[in-house]
């Protein structure tokens, strides 16, 4: 699956990822455990999110979710 193309398809074309971009990104997440190469087919290369990625994954969702709760309050008053 392309990460550039599934990214503006689940944003609903919100975010769209560049090449460049997402390079230093996947680099970035190898170095710092939270994803793994899985194969190498040419140019193509696959990867799988490490426990220490999914658990990035879940304190990120978890810090996104509080500051839309701190959102919703300021509206309601």
């Amino acid at each position: 699956m392309d990460i550039m193309e599934t990214v503006r398809r689940v944003t609903g074309g919100r975010v769209t990822i560049g090449p460049g971009t997402l390079y230093n990104l996947l680099e970035n997440f190898m170095t710092a455990g939270m994803i793994r190469e899985t194969k190498v087919e040419g140019r193509k290369r696959s990867y799988v999110l490490t426990e220490t990625g999914r658990q990035a994954l879940k304190d990120e969702v978890e810090r996104m979710n509080a500051l839309i709760a701190d959102y919703r309050t300021l509206l309601e008053n």
